[in-house]
């Protein structure tokens, strides 16, 4: 008895019809190239079920359509929300380019280290964006091992072995005379091992290897100066010290000028830009500004930065 007193309250609770409820999914599935598997798990639901409600099956449609709408409402803040600003190009970012580039050409490894949350991850992402022939895999603590390097370059180069030998046999394999280049974020999470293993990776196969982080994974190649650490330290090419004090006011003219006319607010953004809280952090004020202010004022960033505790 609850539980259908419980199903007729969800059913008028349903603002979207049936058809609109399917219509929407469709178009969300088209939209953001996911796939009907990704949507169900999304909506908390099995792929079967999701199949089923598409079809016009599915015995209870309306527990389906209340979390399609939960969706919708999500999707549709996600779209109104303030955005970041667009890529744009700064002199942070010319030196992970650069760096990315020579691994590239070359065929060696570059290391960028440094002050986080200065733009290196998203200048990282735009030379993917840019590049097909660039891969990009991010390191966790969970796959700081060479079992996990390994399964993250299988992923992307769609390679199914598992067998830890065969795997890193086809890796390099598929790696040879690719033209590629391996480009490694919050490489500082690896292991000397897994960053030894990458290394013999590079010279087997030919592909650079950049390795981007904070200043652990530099000192970790360089290690002690012994013996162990020669063959890692000898085979970078080229190093890239990216600090919050790389960050000019021309910089962040370029990356805020287009929405932040006034002289004094941009003032603002640079000194925060200058502090530990870095690009990443003026990126967050001017967000939360935009948020609540309809425009974006020196006097509206100052009250943001009292809101986050900032400055």
């Amino acid at each position: 008895m609850e539980q259908k007193m419980a199903e007729m309250m969800e059913e008028e609770r349903t603002k979207m019809t049936f058809d609109q409820s399917v219509a929407f999914i469709r178009q969300y599935i088209e939209s953001t190239g996911k796939t009907q598997s990704q949507v169900a798990q999304e909506l908390g639901i099995s792929p079967g079920a999701l199949s089923s409600f598409l079809s016009g099956t599915y015995k209870a449609p309306h527990t389906i359509i209340v979390r399609i709408e939960d969706l919708a409402d999500i999707n549709t803040q996600k779209n109104v929300a303030p955005m970041a600003p667009m890529f744009k190009e700064t002199s942070i970012s010319k030196m992970v380019s650069q760096a990315i580039r020579y691994s590239h050409l070359q065929g060696k490894i570059s290391v960028v280290y440094g002050d986080a949350g200065v733009g290196k991850t998203v200048a990282y992402r735009n030379y993917l964006e840019s590049n097909t022939l660039a891969i990009g895999i991010t390191i966790s603590p969970t796959y700081a091992s060479i079992t996990g390097v390994n399964e993250l370059i299988a992923e992307q180069l769609g390679v199914r072995e598992r067998v830890a030998r065969k795997q890193t046999a086809e890796i390099i394999n598929k790696l040879r005379d690719s033209g590629r280049v391996l480009v490694i974020d919050e490489a500082q999470h690896l292991t000397v091992r897994a960053l030894n293993h990458l290394r013999c990776i590079s010279d087997e196969s030919g592909v650079g290897i950049c390795l981007i982080g904070n200043d652990e994974v530099y000192t970790k190649m360089k290690g002690s100066g012994k013996a162990d650490f020669a063959q890692l330290f000898s085979r970078i090419g080229m190093r890239k010290q990216v600090l919050v004090g790389n960050i000019s006011k021309s910089d962040i003219q370029t990356v805020f000028g287009e929405t932040v006319p006034e002289p004094d607010a941009i003032e603002i953004l640079y000194r925060i830009c200058r502090t530990n809280y870095g690009l990443r952090g003026a990126v967050n004020v001017f967000i939360n500004t935009a948020a609540v202010f309809e425009q974006i004022t020196a006097s509206g960033l100052t009250k943001m930065m009292r809101e986050m505790n900032i400055g």
